[in-house]
């Protein structure tokens, strides 16, 4: 009897989803490390700061007293307790414990909540440029990513009559994230205001990403949950990665309407069960504690971001707007495309990426992953030693295409 051949394949959802490009570009750095070459790197989306001691050695007391087996499906209690304390103080909203739920890093509680109001088919309103995961992210759960392009001279912001033209009746949230990844934009009061109303008036959630929320300058960010009385449909995700140094940790939570949370709670106990339960204890402390590195590490970032635009403005042919948040700059290259140095030609911001990396050895991240293809981010969360340099190399390579 002839043997069955067997052929395997993989879920459809699988072919719909792109990598990373922030990772494409970690990985070839990496690659012409290993060779030998010396890269600098302005591509990272982390703080270059350690952990505080006071929150490591939380981590150690946990360990000491035996907090190593399950926690509560939706975190232990003290740290719920401490993200309502921390919400109310930092971001003037009022949630009780049972409206919080923590899980293993700000991605996952944005998963989990598009997990829990997205069905196949369903529209999310996404804001170009965005942070890569976000229509991978809603590709996975069968949802459709319905794009707006935001625009440099508007300082990314959204216009609302745009927003309101794209909303149909498959439209079944609208995503936001400020301050943003990659642009550094703050929305303003009166943008989020226009764009809960919008949500509400149309049966919409609003899902705001909050991941750099302590990470502002020039213009405080505004949770949009401010705007509702009760908690409704408003999910308001944030992290412990970026403000505490704490990316490795894996620690986001999400604050939501009780029926949200059940919900997403349902979701996480067949998935992940729980966050990391010595991550967890050292994350109360990292929220009740002294917060005085917070405010050191931000006018550091502050320092750096004004160095960066220093920088950039005496580089020709290269726009910008000016970040308000997080720790990122996003200017604007594609003046340079279609130059060349004589051996490559430069079509894109992906080519031009290639271009620094081999050319002068500087790692930076292309618009294309963001849904901005004239762009590339530069990440200010390195030492002002490796931003000298890698500057200097960025302006080196540009002058060699002509």
């Amino acid at each position: 009897m002839p043997e069955t051949e067997i052929k395997r394949r993989f879920a459809a959802r699988i072919a719909q989803v792109k990598p990373s490009m922030t990772m494409a570009v970690v990985d070839k750095a990496a690659s012409l490390r290993s060779q030998g070459r010396t890269i600098v790197d302005l591509g990272v989306g982390e703080p270059d700061y350690e952990t505080p001691d006071h929150i490591k050695q939380a981590a150690v007391e946990a360990l000491n007293q035996g907090h190593t087996r399950y926690t509560k499906n939706v975190g232990i209690d003290e740290l719920r307790e401490a993200v309502v304390s921390k919400l109310e103080r930092v971001n003037n909203l009022k949630y009780n414990p049972s409206q919080v739920i923590v899980s293993g890093g700000g991605k996952h509680s944005l998963f989990n909540a598009m997990m829990t109001v997205l069905d196949a088919f369903d529209e999310i309103i996404i804001f170009a440029p965005y942070w890569v995961t976000f229509p991978e992210m809603a590709k996975l759960t069968g949802a459709n990513p319905v794009i707006i392009e935001t625009k440099e001279e508007n300082n990314f912001e959204p216009d609302l009559d745009e927003v309101a033209d794209k909303i149909t009746d498959k439209t079944k949230a609208i995503l936001i994230n400020s301050p943003s990844n990659p642009t550094g934009s703050v929305f303003s009061s009166d943008t989020i205001q226009g764009l809960v109303e919008l949500a509400r008036k149309n049966g919409a959630y609003l899902i705001s990403d909050e991941c750099y929320d302590q990470i502002a300058y020039d213009k405080q960010p505004v949770s949009p949950a401010v705007y509702e009385e009760d908690p409704e449909f408003v999910i308001t995700v944030q992290t412990m990665s970026k403000s505490y140094a704490m990316t490795g940790w894996r620690i986001g939570y999400a604050a939501a309407a009780n029926d949200i949370i059940k919900n997403m709670a349902k979701i996480q106990s067949q998935s992940t069960s729980h966050p990391n339960s010595i991550a967890q204890h050292a994350a109360v402390d990292a929220l009740n504690g002294d917060q005085t590195f917070l405010k050191e590490m931000v006018i550091e970032y502050r320092k750096r971001r004004d160095y960066v635009l220093e920088r950039l403005v005496s580089i020709p042919n290269v726009s910008f707007s000016k970040p308000d948040g997080a720790f990122y700059v996003f200017p604007k290259v594609n003046d340079y495309f279609g130059l060349s140095d004589g051996k490559q030609t430069v079509n894109n911001a992906l080519d031009l990426a290639n271009f620094l990396l081999e050319e002068e050895g500087v790692a930076l991240v292309p618009g294309d992953g963001f849904g901005a293809d004239d762009h590339i981010r530069i990440s200010y969360s390195t030492s002002m030693k490796e931003l000298e340099e890698g500057l200097d190399r960025f302006e080196t390579a540009l002058q060699k295409l002509k």
